[in-house]
């Protein structure tokens, strides 16, 4: 009667296949973390963007700055934003360009929030 069991080579196969599927699934794993926090970055880059334009748009100063920036933190990070304001045809209107970063990485255009807002009515 024969024994019954794995040879080493088997063995050695299939240790083989199971490290190149864990390879595998750890490389998966880490495209979607990296994905995840992009993501992340991107959405409170949106937030910082949208809370500068609403502070703008609350100023009475017309026209506004040209070009303003500064660092805020928001969700334990700190955000680097810069603001320029352009002229339109319309002299009662801006065109708002808001650009932000993270303050570790400054060249790293996150997000970018490009609209126009209208001169404050007087009371």
């Amino acid at each position: 009667m024969k024994p019954r069991g794995f040879t080493l080579i088997e063995v050695l196969f299939a240790l083989a296949i199971f490290a190149t599927a864990g390879l595998a699934v750890m490389r998966t794993v880490t495209e979607h973390i990296r994905a995840v926090t992009m993501l992340e970055d991107m959405t409170f880059a949106s937030y910082v963007a949208t809370n500068q334009l609403t502070l703008l748009q609350l100023e009475t100063r017309w026209p506004p700055a040209e070009q303003e920036q500064g660092e805020v933190e928001l969700g334990n990070r700190q955000w680097r934003w810069q603001q320029r304001v352009t002229a339109v045809e319309d002299n009662d209107l801006r065109q708002v360009e808001v650009q932000v970063s993270l303050v570790e990485q400054p060249d790293e255009i996150l997000y970018q929030l490009i609209t126009f807002i209208g001169r404050p009515h007087a009371n």
